[in-house]
């Protein structure tokens, strides 16, 4: 632009310039820059468009060769911005310095359509407006300044996200493991008095790990994206229990739609006890089994006997240790003591997936009810200060299914779920 103010005397000089950066899921970035001169005094004839490989000037006024000049500078300097950057500021400073005392503020250069008639023209001072756009997209290998802080993570290995720490401790941001009595589950004389006390003091599985990572949309069978430990098959339960726990983060809705979006998934890991054998009943390890294979069992209906799967006694266990911490209103804390510590049926907003040495659990918090997803939407900047204990039990509907006992459990201390560029995004193949 410098070569072509240097042509003109006697104008105002006025400056818009404008810039943006868009990153895509994978990594890849298209930067925009847009700059605008106006110079009073032109001769306003036609106007002359160009657009060649990402590359855009317009010109007003009599100015096709000062158009042509610059096309040549731009396809000189394609493909380094910063190059054309430099020329651009050391030209325009010279520009500004020279027209800063015939400068007019009261001029807006933001409407993209000139909307003076032609007889209001010829009584005024014609004009060249200048319009400059420059496009950059970035190519494989390369590294970007803007996507620094961002991480892309494919096939991870699995665990590794949070850290583990004891009860202890509880640092912020890790998990803990705990004793399953933490819950209160039905115990053996609960169809008789609905009265429930601390569960058994051993589970099944005990937790190894846990991860949370940002998802443009839902991920399911979360397993098969992940490099799981090798954990040696013994037994005929699973020895690996994977819990993809999906937590939407768009705005809740009344109406759920297609029930999918950009989230996270919190997943847990665990593996079998290494008691499990003398630990686990019998009749817990046959629920164990039954919720692996999906058997059906008959359920006794007002008018006839039905078939349901087992899975569908699967709950959920979620408690609040700290709510104190969590400056809630009124109407919170009467929601927190509702809901909190008590088990909820996971159906039908579950979805379960086997492989080799594992069973996969997700739990999907997309489809849950409006004020379930509202809750999560205004406690979520909270909850890095909020404790969390989180498990899953087998509902026990007969006498001689009690006393119900804990499948798995643990801790979470003070995790962050806003996301400020902290947590990886997981790259799918499909993605």
């Amino acid at each position: 632009m410098g070569n072509a103010i240097s042509n003109i005397s006697g104008g105002q000089v006025l400056q818009y310039e404008s810039s943006s950066c868009f990153v895509d899921g994978k990594g890849k970035y298209e930067e925009y820059h847009e700059s605008i001169l106006k110079i009073d005094g032109g001769k306003a004839e036609k106007l002359l468009s160009k657009d060649v490989q990402g590359l855009e000037l317009s010109c007003l006024g009599k100015a096709d060769d000062i158009c042509s000049k610059r096309k040549k500078l731009l396809e000189h300097s394609y493909g380094s911005f910063k190059g054309l950057k430099d020329t651009r500021r050391n030209s325009e400073e010279k520009t500004l310095k020279s027209g800063l005392s015939r400068l007019v503020p009261s001029v807006s250069f933001n409407d993209k359509i000139l909307t003076s008639t032609i007889g209001a023209q010829s009584q005024r001072k014609k004009t060249a407006v200048f319009r400059l756009s420059f496009k950059r997209r970035s190519s494989d290998g390369e590294t970007t300044e803007g996507c620094s802080s961002k991480r892309f993570l494919y096939h991870p290995k699995a665990g590794y996200i949070i850290p583990g720490c004891t009860v202890e401790k509880q640092n912020p941001g890790s998990w803990s493991e705990i004793p399953p009595s933490t819950f209160k589950l039905r115990g053996e004389t609960y169809f008789k008095d609905k009265r429930k006390s601390p569960a058994l003091n051993y589970a099944p599985y005990t937790p190894i790990g846990v991860d949370l990572f940002v998802c443009q949309r839902k991920i399911n069978h979360i397993a098969q994206h992940l490099e799981l430990p090798n954990v040696k098959t013994s037994g005929k339960v699973p020895p690996l229990l994977i819990v993809n726990i999906q937590l939407p983060t768009y705005p809740a809705a009344i109406f759920l739609g297609d029930s999918d979006g950009e989230g996270m998934s919190l997943v847990l890991y665990f593996r079998v006890s290494e008691n499990f054998e003398n630990e686990v009943s019998a009749q817990h390890q046959d629920f164990i089994m039954k919720l692996v294979d999906d058997e059906m069992e008959k359920t006794k209906g007002f008018a006839r006997e039905s078939s349901v799967p087992f899975r569908e006694r699967l709950k959920i266990m979620a408690g609040l240790v700290n709510p104190d911490d969590l400056s809630l209103s009124s109407a919170e804390k009467k929601l927190v003591n509702a809901y909190n510590e008590k088990p909820v049926l996971s159906r039908p907003q579950h979805n379960f997936f086997k492989g080799p040495n594992y069973f996969e659990i997700d739990l999907d918090i997309h489809r849950f009810s409006y004020i379930s997803r509202k809750g999560l939407e205004s406690f979520r900047e909270r909850l890095r200060n909020g404790v969390l204990d989180v498990g899953l039990t087998i509902q026990a509907q007969k006498q001689e299914e009690l006393p119900e006992q804990v499948l798995c459990c643990l801790r979470l201390n003070k995790i962050d779920f806003v996301d400020c560029g902290q947590i990886p995004t997981l790259m799918t193949d499909d993605a």
